[in-house]
């Protein structure tokens, strides 16, 4: 018997038990669709964790202890080269810190706040697009900033104790020009100075703040490398803030001392001196294997793997419970085709005898009922897949008008998450799971004897 007339067969007997095959394929819809969802929640509580962690970036990357925060290594070319060297490692990155206001030039009651981080050219080159929510990567010679996936604008509001900044959720960034402020301009000041004569007369013709015109480049989201509470600006534009910075009476950017604790005054044209230096892993799951490799090439490190280690440990108990759950529906799903192929085999018992008399084989008849079995749990996978897919979307849609969770980016987040692998998976699942539920019952058509099969009433 052709593989055709197997299949032709089996849809045939499926359509002329109407009632019994859509019930017995609604059973394998509820399990179908109970485990795609399960899964898919879980998929989602695990997103939502890795869009957290992204945007700290603190379980992705690795901190190298300097000899500015307490280790030995040095911030140099040859520490940069040897890191690089390290299997798994995805970037590594000098940088320096410092802290500034970025206000809106229309309106200086909008301000960006936060931390800003200076990054050498080639760092800023291995940014890529889908690393950006909108805008693009600035080049070394633009007076631009990429601000960071969690940086956002605060409304400053006077109150009767100073000022208070409220969150503004729906600021539309590229509707606006900015400054970047170095230093500190006192709202307060009455124009009276305590201070000595000659304090007066050394700083009198300096002032206690300097505003830079900045454009944003763009916004970064939680794929981007670096820290969702950071902002970027290239060696170019630093450059230019440090001749600013020296015209403030009171100078507010990182400065270079020397072994006397005395300044380092900085000249046009001397390379910045980093730091800091870290590195971004391929892998948060390869986390602890590549701090060890690090550790081994004579480098001091700092990093939240445990904390990632139990993070992985968490979200596997959480997919192992909800996937639990959902099989628990599926197992009822395939007592459920036993029972149906069962009563067709009682039913069809001289079709049976009537296949071996005219010479079908025991895999014709095995196959064919399990072909039957493997149709009700593929059309079941089928109808609990778009029904998942519907439900996932009436839920994501209720959770981004509650505004519940939000992504890396800002946007919403999604509580149920059905990729393609899942989709297919489900659908395979629900096939094999019918297929494994007609081996019995396909097992017994075939040890029926065509005698008594025929004599059957």
């Amino acid at each position: 018997m052709k593989i055709s007339d197997r299949l032709e067969m089996a849809l045939r007997n499926l359509v002329r038990r109407k009632s019994r095959t859509i019930l017995t394929i609604l059973s394998v819809v509820i399990g179908a669709s109970s485990i795609i969802l399960m899964m898919a929640f879980a998929l989602g509580i695990n997103q939502q964790q890795k869009d957290m962690i992204d945007s700290f970036g603190s379980l992705t990357s690795i901190t190298i202890l300097t000899e500015r925060n307490g280790g030995t290594s040095k911030v140099d070319q040859a520490s940069i080269s040897k890191l690089e060297q390290i299997k798994g490692i995805r970037a590594v990155i000098p940088y320096k810190t410092f802290y500034s206001q970025i206000l809106a030039k229309d309106d200086e009651s909008y301000t960006l706040s936060g931390e800003i981080q200076v990054v050498p050219d080639r760092v800023i080159d291995k940014i890529t697009s889908d690393m950006l929510v909108w805008g693009k990567k600035m080049t070394k010679s633009e007076d631009k900033i990429l601000i960071g996936s969690q940086v956002q604008a605060s409304k400053m509001k006077k109150t009767s104790g100073g000022y208070s900044e409220d969150p503004v959720n729906d600021f539309d960034y590229q509707a606006h020009k900015y400054l970047l402020r170095l230093g500190w301009r006192d709202e307060n000041d009455d124009g009276v100075n305590f201070i000595s004569k000659d304090d007066e007369n050394k700083d009198e013709n300096k002032p206690q703040f300097v505003d830079i015109p900045i454009e944003l480049a763009g916004k970064m989201n939680s794929k981007s490398f670096f820290d969702g509470w950071s902002s970027v600006v290239n060696e170019n534009f630093y450059k230019k803030l440090q001749k600013e910075d020296k015209k403030l009476a009171n100078s507010q950017l990182n400065q270079n001392f020397d072994n006397q604790g005395r300044p380092v005054d900085h000249k046009a044209g001397d390379k910045i001196a980093y730091d800091n230096l870290k590195v971004v892993v391929e892998d948060v799951e390869k986390l602890k294997q590549i701090e060890d490799d690090i550790r081994k090439a004579g480098f001091q490190t700092q990093s939240s793997s445990d904390s990632a280690e139990e993070i992985k440990k968490t979200n596997m108990i959480v997919t192992l419970i909800l996937g639990g759950i959902g099989s628990v529906a599926f197992i009822v799903s395939a007592i459920g085709i036993i029972n149906t192929m069962l009563m067709s085999i009682y039913e069809r018992q001289k079709e049976i005898g009537v296949m071996k008399v005219i010479g079908a084989s025991v895999d014709d008849v095995r196959s064919l009922f399990l072909i039957e079995s493997g149709f009700i749990g593929f059309f079941g996978g089928i109808v609990g897949l778009l029904i998942s897919i519907l439900v996932g979307l009436v839920i994501n849609s209720l959770a981004a008008n509650a505004d519940i969770f939000a992504s890396g980016d800002g946007s919403p987040a999604k509580i149920i998450l059905i990729p393609i692998w899942l989709a297919l998976v489900g659908v395979g699942f629900s096939s094999m799971v019918g297929v494994l539920a007609g081996y019995i019952p396909a097992r017994r058509a075939t040890r029926l004897s065509a005698i008594e099969a025929l004599r059957a009433n």
